[in-house]
């Protein structure tokens, strides 16, 4: 196996934590986040396989530090990246496809710093999930890496 499905694998495994985490959202939160879910798995994602590619794949740096490193800013980051999807999926939503059902949304260049108000709560609430949850990803995945369970190139 590459060492370059590392990131891959980890971005999958750290997707379903996300995925995870969002259906708790929904069921916590009086079912108003109906497709949270969504976009926890795509943002734990996107945010696993960055990170993890440029901090442990592109250095061919595979330590424990970095690991540590990548799991809690795997968990971080991807709070912001969620909250941020769903202001992409609003715009699209508003803009593209004529759904004016709701108010305007926020556009997505306020956005990237908007989205700051809405992690602050999620981090206090959930951030401790998502960091044990990029921790428990991170080390599945070297285990499966080290073990070569996936014989496959990703």
């Amino acid at each position: 196996m590459k060492n370059k499905s590392f990131s891959t694998i980890f971005g999958l495994i750290f997707s379903i934590i996300g995925i995870i985490v969002g259906i708790l959202v929904h069921f916590t939160s009086n079912n108003s986040y109906n497709h949270f879910y969504i976009y926890s798995g795509i943002s734990g994602f996107i945010t696993a396989k960055l990170i993890s590619k440029y901090i442990i794949e592109k250095r061919n740096s595979f330590n424990s530090i970095n690991y540590k490193i990548v799991a809690i800013l795997t968990g971080i980051f991807s709070h912001w990246l969620c909250w941020y999807i769903m202001i992409l999926e609003f715009n699209f939503r508003y803009w593209i496809l004529k759904e004016h059902s709701f108010s305007p949304p926020i556009d997505p260049f306020s956005g990237i710093f908007a989205m700051f108000l809405p992690c602050i709560f999620s981090w206090l609430f959930w951030g401790w999930a998502t960091i044990l949850g990029g921790f428990l990803s991170i080390y599945v995945t070297k285990w499966i890496c080290k073990n070569k369970i996936i014989q496959n190139n990703i």
